[in-house]
């Protein structure tokens, strides 16, 4: 086999190649969707004849091809595993080029009283009337406003929520209290933030959250600023009951606070710090 022809053989060389050809674009991932009994669904729109694969992870460290096809315009692809899994996240790989999008879903199972929580993926529809939908009377979402120092609560009532298009995104955090005896499920569907991100944590009492969909513990694995005197309290469902973790002479009494996937904590910070993460979960091209 000629060199030429190898090279006609490539990709890009057949995206090049003829008259009126387009170059191919990264696709981007949508209508991310969680059915109420587990499958995850998206879409996307790709040129004919691409050749493409689904990725995913659970960590977001390691990706495994879960689907493999050849695009001809409008795709969907549906996850039968996704029940498996409390939290999973996609890309889509097209002969070399990543989607300009990594999409997914975080699922809470909340015990009856106080959880303390946390939406760490972005997305159009992400209201509470939205994302906590057909919750009972007395179900309550309480955000921190850590200028004027208290809660700022919304409740259900009659059916409806007092503030139906207040959002709780990626970075936030709050306190949400079911009324009943029974455990209640959360779906939060969206984008995950793929190119790092700053945020600033104030001096004094504020409920944060990981805007990254990992778990770990709080500075070494998340990246959390901390200074002598910090503390930081997570709420323990189970007990009902905060456990306080304070940082003292460069280490953390009595044990560092180690956070979940879609948890928030209260920080209680001596000095006023950015908290900031840079990484990429999408690449332009294959390495």
């Amino acid at each position: 086999m000629t060199i030429p022809t190898l090279l006609d053989k490539l990709p890009w060389r057949r995206r090049l190649a003829g008259a009126g050809a387009q170059p191919l674009k990264a696709p981007e991932i949508l209508r991310p969707l969680r059915y109420p009994y587990g499958s995850f669904h998206f879409e996307s729109e790709l040129s004919k004849q691409t050749r493409y694969e689904v990725q995913a992870t659970a960590n977001l460290k390691t990706w495994e091809t879960v689907f493999s096809g050849t695009g001809n315009g409008p795709i969907e692809f549906m996850d039968q595993q996704a029940p498996k899994f409390s939290y999973r996240f996609y890309r889509l790989h097209a002969e070399g080029i990543f989607s300009r999008n990594a999409v997914g879903y975080v699922t809470l199972t909340l015990p009856p009283g106080f959880s303390l929580i946390a939406n760490p993926l972005e997305a159009a529809e992400s209201t509470v009337a939205t994302v906590f939908k057909g919750m009972p009377d007395g179900t309550g979402l309480s955000k921190f406003n850590a200028e004027f120092y208290r809660l700022k609560e919304n409740n259900v009532e009659h059916g409806k929520w007092g503030k139906p298009t207040e959002k709780l995104g990626p970075g936030e955090g709050a306190i949400f209290f079911n009324p009943t005896l029974d455990y209640k499920t959360v779906n939060f569907v969206g984008d995950l933030i793929s190119k790092g991100f700053s945020i600033p944590i104030p001096a004094g009492f504020s409920v944060r959250s990981s805007p990254v969909p990992q778990p770990g513990q709080l500075d070494t694995d998340l990246g959390f600023p901390v200074n002598e005197g910090d503390e930081v309290h997570l709420f323990d469902r189970d007990r009902q009951a905060y456990v306080v973790h304070r940082y003292e002479s460069g280490g953390w009494l009595p044990s560092a606070p180690v956070v979940g996937v879609g948890e928030a904590f209260w920080i209680a910070k001596k000095t006023a710090r950015n908290w900031v993460r840079e990484f990429s979960l999408i690449q332009e091209k294959e390495q």
